[in-house]
């Protein structure tokens, strides 16, 4: 099983946005410790200038309320207090000192605003105490606790630590962009590979760079495997369209060889009889040469090469048709077009009985041919068709011719070149296939001979496996070469005499075939 590749996008990106992340927590550190520090001083210096307010208040006496007043305010001014503030009242309730109001910036009192919404309010909480005067009435000193400078403290704090975090999250969104920007630059270049493979074909997945990560190394790499097996198959598609376009011409020369060779001395011997015969009947009766028993012998010579002339006919009307017309076309009686089963399974026993008929092409022993014929699958032992069954069926005339020349192909191959002892037609019919295709045809020729030492090469050359496997592909069906019992295509594997075994399975369709589809 083939493992996922390590993904080198997101350990890139994490990687980076680690090295962000660090230096925001290093950054975050140092603010944070500078800020304990201010802290603390500003705890100590609050201490300080309680006790500072307190020796001050014991050296009013003397002053005058003005200057005892002024003395105050100027302290305030230099050193407000923290967490209390300072409240002078005369004993008829007239208020002499207050704290002065704090100077915050807009967002700073939004922010309390929102606080003092949310939050409780604080519980009053004061020390007071008199404070004699030698010019008039008592002072009363009151210090009120209040939280709005810690408050303040905290929100200040607060947006500088939301501040921080917002750099933090813009530093990291920065690099994650800039990484895979980076990374995913050439996916451009990816796209503009995959339509040329429509245009110009497989030169721009050739010309792709290396990836900066191994993602889109990998489907570049995928890509140009791809343009590797459609250069392959646009390959063996010229090569097939060249034998197509000679096809016909072979044909020809091979259909006008047979003429010139066997219906051609025929005829021209036929001719000189007529020939013959004409002279001998023109001449007056006595002047003959010839007599009624020679005249007849002549006229049975003729005879008799009609009789070969119309079998030699009969015979490459075979070789071009084996089905004959009946395949193609409509049965008087309605049926749908097409060659019933029997007819095809009689044709391609014929064929082996032919072969083995025929002698060996060597010095060896000729071959053993045998045919099966039945239900079954791919393998196992084959059941006997039911009774009318092979009748009913009837193949499409392409099926049919499809499955008569990849056998003719088979067997010549195994008898000439095998050097078998023993070859095999099976014809295997597959009904319970709850799929598509009503049936499966199953069809396998196999032999105990020396094998194909180079399937993929013999694949390439001439018309004989590259023709069987364009066939059964035409038609929708599967096509297997292999030694015999491995059902993969490839070399003989193993033994000096492997045998080979051509395998192909072909859909039936569901409905009966019509005239019109047979072309």
């Amino acid at each position: 099983m083939n493992r996922p590749l390590p993904l080198d996008l997101p350990r890139l990106v994490m990687r980076r946005a680690t090295v962000v992340g660090a230096a925001v927590l290093l950054l975050a550190l140092a603010l944070g410790l500078q800020r304990l520090e201010d802290d603390v001083r500003e705890e100590v210096d609050a201490a300080m200038h309680l006790a500072t307010l307190v020796s001050r208040l014991g050296t009013l006496a003397p002053l005058d309320d003005a200057s005892a007043l002024a003395t105050l305010r100027a302290m305030q001014q230099e050193a407000p207090l923290r967490h209390l503030s300072l409240h002078i009242h005369r004993a008829d309730g007239l208020t002499l000192l207050a704290p002065p109001p704090a100077q915050d910036d807009d967002a700073l009192a939004a922010l309390l605003r929102l606080h003092a919404r949310m939050a409780a309010p604080d519980e009053p909480r004061r020390v007071s105490w008199l404070v004699p005067r030698p010019q008039g009435p008592a002072w009363v000193l009151s210090l009120d606790a209040t939280g709005d400078s810690e408050r303040r403290e905290a929100l200040a704090s607060l947006v500088d630590t939301l501040a921080l975090l917002l750099l933090a999250i813009g530093g990291l969104l920065a690099v994650m962009r800039w990484n895979v920007r980076r990374a995913l630059a050439p996916l451009a270049g990816l796209v503009q590979a995959i339509q040329g493979l429509e245009t110009t074909g497989t030169a721009a997945v050739a010309r792709l760079p290396a990836m900066p990560v191994r993602e889109l190394g990998a489907i570049a790499a995928a890509l140009r495997h791809l343009a590797g097996a459609l250069d392959a198959a646009e390959h063996r598609r010229r090569l097939l369209g060249q034998k197509l376009l000679t096809l016909q011409e072979d044909e020809r020369h091979h259909l006008a060889r047979e003429l010139h060779d066997e219906l051609g001395q025929r005829l021209t011997a036929l001719r000189f009889d007529a020939a013959w015969l004409q002279r001998q009947l023109a001449a007056p009766q006595p002047d003959r040469s010839a007599g009624a028993a020679e005249l007849g012998e002549v006229v049975q010579g003729m005879a008799q090469r009609c009789a070969e002339l119309q079998a030699d006919v009969r015979q490459l009307l075979v070789q071009l048709d084996p089905l004959g017309p009946v395949a193609r076309d409509r049965a008087a009686d309605g049926q749908a077009a097409g060659l019933p089963l029997a007819r095809l399974v009689q044709l391609l026993a014929a064929l082996v009985q032919g072969w083995q008929a025929t002698p060996a092409a060597g010095d060896g022993p000729a071959p053993r041919f045998q045919a099966s014929f039945g239900l079954g699958g791919e393998t196992g032992p084959l059941q006997p068709l039911p009774p009318g069954r092979a009748e009913s069926l009837r193949l499409p005339h392409a099926l049919a011719l499809a499955l008569y020349r990849i056998s003719q192909e088979a067997l010549t191959n195994a008898a000439r070149h095998a050097r078998a002892s023993r070859v095999e037609l099976r014809l295997a019919l597959e009904e319970d296939r709850p799929a598509a295709a009503s049936a499966w045809l199953h069809w396998s020729v196999q032999d105990d001979g020396t094998g194909i030492a180079q399937a993929d090469a013999a694949l390439q050359r001439g018309n004989g496996l590259a023709g069987m496997q364009e066939r059964v592909w035409a038609l929708g069906g599967i096509w297997h070469s292999g030694a015999a019992g491995s059902g993969t295509t490839g070399g003989a594997s193993g033994g000096a005499r492997p045998g080979w075994r051509l395998q192909a399975r072909l859909p039936l369709p569901a409905d009966p075939p019509s005239a019109c589809s047979h072309g």
